[in-house]
């Protein structure tokens, strides 16, 4: 029988379970018994994300105070806060006023999830992407690159990939002034 321990977190829920059966065997088990329309009961509740009615656009972008809300990572250089590569347990609020360049200089990620050479070459690539941000609701949504490098291409030269951002960006300003009323991911 399996002992099922839960710790709840902000916005997370760590499971440890304990059985004699190994993890590969339940979740067939699971699956044929879904697959048969049996009852079955999973370990683990997929989270249910609340939705936020969208905010109205910005009338003067030139006024507005823009945040950049990043999942990849990045933090000053030296990691001030120590904030954990993995399972971190806070996040930072930083400052990029006078900085034109996220760089190895001024910063580095923070990030166990992925190889963080391209992203420690150029933070400017580590935003996060259009199906994470449809799956927790939010309602402007810009379509960027790829994982985990949304806004950055380590394969262009650097010129084009600061293009490449500028591009994003002025996609970004725009989708803030435009009305929306339930989820809309902007494209070229």
């Amino acid at each position: 029988m399996a002992l099922q321990q839960k710790k709840v977190n902000y916005h997370e829920v760590c499971v440890k379970i304990y059985s004699v059966k190994k993890g590969a065997k339940r979740a067939v088990d699971l699956l044929v018994k879904k697959l048969k329309g049996e009852v079955f009961e999973t370990e683990y509740e997929i989270p249910v994300f609340d939705r936020v009615d969208p905010a109205p656009p910005i009338k003067d972008i030139t006024k507005a105070k823009i945040a950049i809300v990043s999942s990849g990572g990045p933090v000053p250089k030296g990691n001030p806060d120590r904030i954990e590569a993995s399972s971190a347990s806070k996040y930072g609020k930083y400052s990029i006023e006078g900085i034109d360049d996220l760089n190895p200089s001024n910063g580095e990620t923070a990030h166990g999830g992925f190889d963080p050479v391209y992203a420690n070459d150029g933070l400017d690539r580590v935003i996060p992407v259009v199906p994470i941000s449809m799956t927790v609701g939010a309602n402007r949504i810009v379509s960027t690159v790829a994982i985990p490098y949304p806004l950055g291409n380590p394969a262009l030269g650097e010129k084009e990939e600061k293009e490449l951002r500028r591009k994003l960006v002025r996609e970004a300003l725009k989708a803030l002034q435009t009305e929306v009323t339930e989820q809309t991911v902007f494209e070229d």
